[in-house]
């Protein structure tokens, strides 16, 4: 280990939990997001207050799979105002670069209205006059439906808001009251963007790994543990060592199940090398040699076009855009075998990683790639740029029953996201 850099210890560090407690209002923290439309003179006639379990006021509304969306709508009318009904509702929307705009959601609810008389207003004339108060709680669906790429409605698990600078597609939410006037009338709204996200949750994992997270014991591998690992088909390296001589090695990857994760968690690794040439075999299983990243996709699509007469022309062909986001950290095996080393790894995941998300033409998903290592000394043939395999996860919301996942090493430190900086995007074709 490098003497500049902190020493870390297998057990001091635990995952916080990612998601704050909503399923109980009573230990949750609540925020109150107020906001108002003026007359000509500033004065306040119409608010809109949400209640959320965002940090404070200071942020958007914030929601999670299950949360209602509540708070209450307040006019003020000092004279009669003619008014048709009062409304407040959730709208979701997909927005592509072409400014495309898909509308796969809307949960609605009629605070007032005049063709339905009350003691607060003059069922004859539609009129409001004073300061009137409807507080509203809108439950939203966990699924929603939308084209997808082949044209055809499906069903999709209602997906987490999403708006990046570097990203052709923006997913977002929005609460807005309406005041409805007559036809020839404008209507007022007051609106907020909100951030919803939904609880995707992995299943438990091995009850070998559960019992070495409660024990603080090292995980056990594939040998012991058969149950708890997905090892990868083998990769053989081929290259040059100090440029003499040519060398072959058999590397295995193993990734902990299932293959879900929790964002601020890690992704456990085990990767095995094998080679009968011993200085290759001590350079290739060197901590900073192999390369394993979480890499992210986001694929955006036209999908299939129909004509008038309801033919079906060819499908047009996804832009994917590939980013690397984190790169495994590795610990030697204790064990020494004459012509295999085994290295314990993990992946950081960034607690404000995007979960996985497929909506219509849309898909953000993540995968687990192997490249060629970069020992010293040590040349690989067709260079180092190249994936060599990879193996699709998906990026989890919360955490699965049970004992929590424990981190054993630091990030690394040449990871893009342990300096809070993206790698650029690569367009694929």
């Amino acid at each position: 280990m490098d003497p500049e850099l902190p020493q870390y210890s297998r057990s001091s560090t635990r995952p916080r939990d990612p998601r704050p407690s909503v399923g109980s209002r009573s230990s949750s923290r609540v925020s109150e997001h107020t906001y108002h439309l003026t007359d000509s003179k500033g004065r306040q006639w119409l608010s809109l207050k949400v209640m959320s379990t965002a940090p404070s006021s200071g942020y958007l509304p914030a929601f999670y799979e299950g949360d209602a969306v509540g708070g209450s709508v307040t006019l003020h009318r000092e004279k009669e105002d003619s008014i048709k009904s009062i409304s407040v509702q959730v709208i979701g929307q997909m927005t592509s670069s072409a400014m495309e705009v898909v509308n796969f959601l809307q949960v609605s609810e009629t605070l007032w209205s005049s063709s339905a008389p009350s003691s607060s207003q003059d069922s004859n004339s539609g009129t409001l006059v004073g300061q009137f108060d409807w507080p509203f709680a809108l439950t939203l669906p966990r699924q929603c439906q939308c084209r997808s790429s082949s044209g055809d409605m499906e069903t999709y698990p209602l997906p987490g808001s999403f708006s990046e600078r570097l990203a052709r597609v923006h997913i977002q939410y929005q609460v807005i009251a309406t005041v409805h006037r007559s036809r020839f009338r404008v209507d007022s709204t007051l609106g907020t963007v909100i951030g919803y996200c939904p609880i995707i949750r992995p299943d438990p994992p091995s009850r070998a790994r559960q019992l070495a997270y409660i024990g603080n014991t090292e995980l056990p591998g594939p040998d012991t543990d058969p149950d708890g690992w997905k090892c990868l088909e083998p990769h053989h390296i081929r290259g040059s060592v100090f440029s003499t001589r040519t060398v072959d090695a058999r590397c295995t990857l193993a990734l902990a199940k299932p293959l879900c994760y929790t964002r601020g968690s890690v992704i456990p690794c085990l990767l095995t090398v094998e080679t009968t040439d011993p200085q290759a075999l001590d350079l290739l299983s060197a901590p900073r040699s192999p390369l394993v990243r979480l890499l992210r996709q986001i694929a955006t699509g036209e999908g299939t076009l129909r004509t008038t007469g309801g033919k079906r022309l060819p499908r047009l062909e996804f832009e994917r855009e590939v980013q690397e986001l984190a790169t495994a950290v590795w610990q030697p095996d204790r064990s020494r075998q004459q012509y295999r080393r085994v290295l314990h790894g993990e992946i950081h995941l960034s607690a404000g990683l995007k979960p996985t998300c497929r909506l219509g033409t849309f898909e953000l998903t993540y995968a687990v790639a192997v490249y060629p290592p970069r020992a010293v000394a040590f040349q690989p043939e067709g260079g180092g740029s190249t994936v060599l395999q990879q193996e699709p996860v998906v990026i989890a919301t919360v955490y699965a029953p049970g004992p929590r996942p424990r981190i054993n090493s630091p990030p690394g430190y040449d990871d893009a996201s342990s300096v809070g900086q993206m790698s650029e995007f690569r367009s694929l074709r």
